[in-house]
């Protein structure tokens, strides 16, 4: 008996087939999303500038120049939420159809110029004489107040203390030691606001004082890998089922999409005239000061749209080595620790210990990927935090893996250099497409289906023929949906692809085949504490948003129930080649219009569907991507977010 269409066809499977290697996917947040459980959105921050050249300088000789010249912009939280569903805290990498990809040293450096070389970012977290209280004085030059339960609490100061402290200009005649404390202060504020971001959303931890005392004649601290073991730690715990936050260097994971996925990059705005001129001296992530901000977007279609993309993402799409072409515009300190990129180290940042796995993914090297060794996960590592472990001694807990990441230069890891692409039926793909998980949610499953069909369908039907033309004419007006490669082998992406120039971006208008049209609750500026989880609770729950996968009768909106039959999929479907040429078939869809009374409406060009099957397939999925009483819950919320003028910490109901 052939299964109606709003069924889920027994093909539909997210994987993996093989649990052996995702194992902790009953707990991860692509679990939820694919059983139709959702969740919203906020605001973001904008940063200040320092013009101090006293500060300037101290800040260099810290270590974290590129921290200062990496210009702070707005964190799309689609693509954030987006790519961390893919995020496998098993191995530290992000799951594509082609293959793993991450984060590496290598990004951190380029992008934000944290130096990678140099001693873990590992010391005491408790005040050995006195406390916290008489800290601030010696080192940050103000008191808090003994009576005053907001600004300290435990060990985590408010930013916006900080800022009032250096909110003022440092007079000219400045003795050095304020002029130190001064830059303390400064230094916290970047460190809090851009790479080691608080729970809370408004508070950085005191401990990094330890690595701030003697500015005179600073040790070189490996703060790159500091930052992204904390990165690492903070897209584990937001990649599991209860996740509602996410925290950490966001800018760093934004940039890195734009430059490894570059068709999720929005079109970059040329500048004013006045404005040519040499390349700044800065980190990479200067290149994108000026995409435009995604704030004008509903984030329900955002969301689908990045999910449906990264679920049809093709091999020429992927940017494997994307900073070559950049490294002479660098400065040195961006890429002063090239030699260390691929050592396979335990990443330590106080009691955080993660690892970094360049050995998986290796083509971000330029070096022939082989099936990766087994990664065993552990747990106990990842369990470790510091509530209740005030007086742990980190170096001494941690004493091996430190002893590794001091071996760093004797663990680096080798290979061919890659050459051409890797086949469909190479070792490594075989090895990972059963153990891999390539769906997130169902809708986005549905039309991978149905297109991965019809592309099966294309190459068994005789070039030329009707039936060929025709099936060759509806993949190129999916294309218009962005989920499929347009016929010519290249990918339809209105994206800049990074600076290139194209036609201004599909992702800043939304995917037409996302139909989530409600608008998101948009965040509200916080006078006070921040919003705990609680708080956050206020609004529609997130138990109460319907699946987007159920194809039932929804009003007037539903599309009539009919009778399609799923087809077998190969595994690897021959790609369109634009030497089959164009189509002589008429149009089969002129427009797809949005909902009104009379429902969605698919109108032709030169006459109704001549393809019952897809129209079937393609009106089911279409209407089950739309339900007027749906909002999505399932973005994650950056939980740090200042204002330029006076740094108000914003939130939104979750």
């Amino acid at each position: 008996m052939e299964p109606r269409i709003d069924e889920e066809p027994a093909i539909v499977r997210p994987g993996p087939e093989d649990p052996s290697l995702l194992t902790r996917q009953r707990i991860h947040r692509s679990e939820d999303i694919w059983n139709g459980e959702c969740r919203g959105r906020a605001k973001e921050m904008e940063h200040i500038t320092m013009q101090d050249n006293r500060v300037i300088d101290i800040t260099k000789l810290v270590g974290l120049e590129g921290l200062f010249r990496a210009l702070s912009r707005e964190i799309d939280h689609c693509l954030i939420s987006a790519l961390v569903e893919r995020w496998r805290p098993e191995m530290h990498t992000f799951h594509f159809s082609r293959g793993e990809t991450s984060i590496t040293l290598e990004d951190v450096e380029v992008i934000l110029g944290l130096p990678i070389d140099g001693e873990v970012l590992v010391g005491p977290t408790a005040v050995v004489d006195g406390d916290w209280r008489q800290l601030c004085v010696a080192l940050l030059g103000f008191e808090v107040p003994t009576n005053d339960n907001k600004i300290l609490v435990g060990q985590r100061i408010l930013i916006s203390r900080l800022v009032e402290r250096i909110a003022e200009p440092l007079p000219h005649d400045t003795i050095e030691i304020q002029i130190h404390q001064y830059a303390r202060c400064y230094i916290l504020v970047l460190l809090g606001d851009k790479i080691f971001m608080d729970k809370s959303g408004d508070r950085v931890h005191l401990m990094f004082l330890e690595f701030l005392q003697n500015l005179y004649n600073p040790p070189q601290y490996s703060w790159g890998s500091g930052c992204l073991a904390w990165l690492y730690r903070e897209l584990c715990r937001a990649s599991e089922i209860e996740a509602s936050q996410i925290v950490g260097a966001l800018q760093l994971v934004q940039y890195w999409a734009w430059a490894r996925l570059p068709f999720l990059c929005p079109r970059i705005e040329p500048p004013p005239g006045c404005d040519y001129g040499p390349w700044p001296k800065a980190p990479l992530a200067f290149k994108w000061v000026r995409v435009p901000s995604p704030k004008s977007r509903p984030s329900a279609t955002a969301l689908i749209h990045y999910r449906e993309q990264l679920v049809r993402i093709q091999p020429s799409q992927i940017m494997w080595q994307p900073y070559e072409a950049d490294f002479g515009h660098l400065p040195d300190f961006c890429v002063a620790g090239r030699d260390m990129w691929t050592a396979r180290v335990p990443l330590v940042c106080f009691c955080i210990v993660e690892t970094h796995h360049p050995d998986r993914v290796v083509r971000q090297f330029g070096l022939a990927q082989e099936r990766p060794d087994h990664v065993v996960y552990d747990d106990r590592l990842h369990r470790i935090d510091l509530h209740g472990k005030v007086e742990k001694n980190w170096r001494e807990e941690h004493g091996p893996y430190i002893l590794t990441w001091d071996m760093r230069q004797q663990r680096l890891y080798h290979a061919p250099l890659q050459t051409g692409e890797m086949s469909r039926d190479h070792v490594y793909y075989c090895w990972y497409h059963p153990v891999t998980q390539k769906y997130v949610d169902r809708n986005s499953a549905k039309l991978d289906i149905m297109i991965e069909s019809h592309l099966a369908l294309l190459v068994m039907l005789p070039i030329g023929s009707r039936e060929h033309n025709h099936v060759q004419c509806v993949l190129s007006n999916v294309v218009g949906l962005g989920g499929v490669p347009a016929p010519n082998g290249e990918a339809n992406n209105g994206e800049a692809n990074n600076g290139q120039e194209h036609e201004p971006t599909a992702t800043a208008t939304p995917s037409t085949s996302a139909a989530l049209l409600i608008p998101p609750t948009l965040g509200r500026r916080a006078t006070a504490s921040p919003s705990t989880s609680a708080t956050r609770g206020r609004g529609r729950p997130a138990t109460a948003s319907p699946s987007t996968s159920a194809a039932t009768s929804r009003g007037r909106h539903a599309t009539t129930r009919g009778v399609v039959t799923s087809p077998e999929i190969p595994a690897h479907p021959a790609r369109i080649s634009s030497a089959q040429g164009p189509s002589t078939y008429p149009r089969c869809i002129s427009s797809v219009r949005g909902p009104s009374t009379h429902g969605r409406c698919i109108s032709s060009a030169r006459g109704p569907f001549t393809h019952p099957t897809f129209a079937a397939q393609f009106c089911s999925w279409y209407s089950s991507s739309f339900d007027p009483s749906y909002a999505p819950r399932d973005i994650l919320i950056p939980t740090h977010q200042l204002q330029c003028t006076h740094f108000a910490h914003r939130h939104t109901p979750y």
